[in-house]
């Protein structure tokens, strides 16, 4: 679309000097602007809890954090100043969301209005003057700021946004506009560079009628193709080891692709393979499995958008739209992830009584790392049954010459230290250590995975550098389960292994058991889960709620935690050992 706008393309300041017939102008083409789409709201988060009212009214919360009052005039730089999380997103914009919906839903421009206030305040502050917070311009940050001043301006300028306003937001988009234009606001190895090439690309097709932003879109466009090669391998898999980032990262491409701003046919291809393994994350009791950095979200029944997978909706939807999927293995070599579902749900109704067993073998980077090399969760008899530490939430990061940081730990919470440690995980440690996610990254270490008749095995290898860890887990749905760990010393060092297992706190323990080891007993009374290690190995102990150290914990959502069963088996002293423990249902008599 051709304009009139007077604006100098290599100017450092676009808007600086637009005329009153410049910027209404401007106003009109955002109006008849359709790509990105900017009118429905898709690009503000919809799993909010609070209502607009409240959030206007009452104030911001995010996740376990307090309320925040929004109320102006705001002193930012003392906002979140003691977290990093929620700094971040307090400066991504994150507290517009459910206002910026209802607006959208009801026409009420208070929403809009409120928004709009303390955006022209937040840009009054940073946009015109220097700051210290680091924050404020992380790339995280500010990718996710520019999706929602995007929305801003094109919301603004169809609902009579005073033309004060619209220049405040517009020298926003200048100095957003010099931040993307540096190398290192984007950093193609984490999730954050997607929010950076998304969120540049965006704001500049919003406002591409101006040449210099129309540049910083092409920019944003090739940004977005390197993402997805790097975010995504080729079986569909987020490289980043988490669910919930998987789940996240797959809608926003999605999104992109839906508003044109990816068209290429083998990167669309990798989404629908994203969208398929999206299936295989979902647990029978409808959440997401909770490995690597993953709280506890509800998949089933949600207000999630339908992916590209029919499979996925099928399970989504609670069997109303989509297809049922007829394997019930779910291999993923290269990203290293394996699953098992069975049986599959073939119509609609509960799902809650399958098996499933989610099984992960790689590591390719330290971003989201947990120290769970070859770590496992399962679900049987309509009950989480093997279960792992969770995210907890961030928090402050240790000092950078914290001695903690060579072993791979960011955070200063001891407990999400912990929820990070191999022993929250089902897996095995050398020397009471936990797994080295500083060494340099493997890839996938997933082995040959089969069902057989009424017999699922996995296999997985993960070489820990002086050491190398060889598991096999053999699951009957609804039978028994029985893991084999061959650990060896390849530098021929001596070394105490220990063998992890989480056990659900809902299962209640009883030391009576008729082989060597405990058994628990399942909620109703029905069942009992007996555990049976046959090399004559004793189990160290059944730890719940231990504080000194931290063991026995889960985290489900960010800042709480429950207990669960944590339980040792070892073996001192030996270059070699193979560890055989079998987990088997028995009813009750």
């Amino acid at each position: 679309m051709q304009t009139s706008l007077r604006m100098q393309s290599a100017s450092d300041a676009l808007f600086q000097h637009l005329a009153d017939g410049d910027l209404e102008t401007l106003r009109q083409w955002i109006v008849a602007s359709h790509r990105p789409d900017l009118s429905s709201g898709v690009w503000f988060d919809s799993l909010v809890s609070d209502s607009a009212e409240v959030v206007t009214r009452d104030g911001w919360k995010a996740g376990d954090y307090d309320r925040l009052d929004l109320s102006l005039p705001l002193a930012w730089d003392a906002l979140c100043a003691e977290d990093r999380s929620w700094g971040s997103q307090l400066h991504g914009w994150k507290f517009m969301d459910k206002p910026i919906q209802e607006f959208i839903r009801t026409g009420e421009r208070e929403y809009l209005q409120w928004c709009l206030d303390r955006a022209v305040s937040w840009s009054e502050r940073y946009c015109e003057q220097e700051t210290t917070n680091a924050i404020v311009w992380y790339n995280m940050a500010l990718g996710q700021r520019a999706l929602r001043l995007a929305g801003l301006i094109y919301l603004g300028a169809r609902n009579g946004i005073t033309d004060t306003d619209f220049r405040s937001l517009l020298h926003a988009v200048d100095r957003h506009r010099g931040e993307f234009a540096l190398d290192s606001s984007f950093n193609p190895r984490t999730n954050h560079g997607y929010f950076v090439a998304i969120g540049q690309t965006v704001l500049g097709r919003t406002l591409e009628a101006v040449p210099g932003m129309l540049g910083m879109a092409e920019e944003g466009r090739d940004r977005l193709a390197i993402m997805i090669r790097t975010q995504f391998l080729t079986d569909g898999g987020h490289s980043e080891h988490s669910p919930e980032y998987h789940r996240m990262l797959m809608y926003s491409f999605q999104l992109a692709v839906d508003n044109g701003l990816i068209a290429d046919s083998e990167l669309t291809g990798r989404l629908r393979k994203a969208a398929d393994l999206l299936g295989w994350m979902i647990q029978p009791n409808g959440s997401l499995v909770p490995l690597g950095d993953t709280p506890q979200v509800q998949m089933v029944g949600a207000s999630h958008p339908p992916t590209l997978s029919p499979e996925t909706n099928f399970l989504m939807s609670g069997g109303s739209t989509g297809k049922a999927n007829p394997d019930e293995l779910g291999v993923f070599p290269e990203t290293g992830y394996a699953f098992v579902r069975s049986p599959q749900p073939q119509g609609r109704g509960p799902k809650s009584e399958a098996t499933y067993l989610a099984f992960t073998a790689a590591f390719h980077g330290r971003a989201h790392k947990h120290a769970d090399d070859l770590n496992f969760v399962w679900y049987d008899h309509g009950q989480e049954i093997l279960v792992e530490g969770g995210r907890y939430g961030y928090g402050a990061q240790l000092p950078t010459d914290s001695p903690l940081r060579a072993e791979g730990f960011y955070y200063a919470d001891p407990f999400r230290q912990y929820v990070e440690s191999t022993p929250a995980h089902n897996t095995v440690a050398a020397n009471h250590q936990n797994h080295d996610r500083r060494r340099t990254a493997p890839g996938s270490g997933l082995d040959r995975c089969e069902q057989k008749e009424g017999l699922f095995v996995l296999r997985g290898t993960m070489d820990h550098g002086g050491w190398i860890h060889r598991r096999t887990i053999e699951l009957v749905p609804g039978v028994s389960l029985t893991v084999t760990d061959d650990v060896q010393s390849m530098d021929t060092v001596k070394r105490d292994f220990q063998v992890w297992y989480n056990i659900a706190g809902a299962l209640e323990f009883t030391k009576e058991s008729r082989g060597m080891g405990p058994s628990w007993i399942l909620p109703g009374g029905e069942w009992s889960l007996e555990l049976e290690p046959d090399n004559g190995l004793q189990v160290q102990g059944a730890t719940r709620e231990s504080e000194e150290p931290l063991r026995g914990w889960r985290s489900v959502e960010d800042g709480t935690r429950e207990g669960v069963w944590s339980l040792c088996l070892a073996a001192d002293r030996t270059r070699h050992q193979v560890f055989t423990n079998r987990f088997s249902f028995n009813r009750i008599s």
